[in-house]
């Protein structure tokens, strides 16, 4: 049978797991949310392609992925308008 001691120790390793699991989650949420700086950035369909929309400064967007050049951001806004960025539009 386990003694007191060995089931604190339990459940303070179950706990630092716990929040260590937490605090590595916070940030990576955080930073899918982002902010535009430029004055006005298009919103295009594909990166390089058709314009769908406009964003401007202040505007809040949820960042869904990077193109693999890293030079395109696709987004989502709180309007559900989806499309793609350039990096440049950001708040740095």
């Amino acid at each position: 049978m386990a003694s007191a001691a060995d089931l604190r120790r339990a459940a303070l390793a179950v706990l630092l797991a716990i929040s260590m699991t937490m605090a590595a989650t916070a940030p990576a949420d955080a930073a899918r949310k982002a902010r535009i700086c430029a004055s006005r950035t298009a919103v295009l369909d594909s990166p390089g392609g058709f314009t769908v929309g406009y964003l401007f400064r202040g505007d809040r967007v949820r960042i869904a992925r990077r193109s693999a050049n890293r030079r395109w951001v696709r987004v989502t806004t709180p309007t559900d308008l989806r499309g793609w960025i350039p990096v440049r539009a950001f708040c740095r």
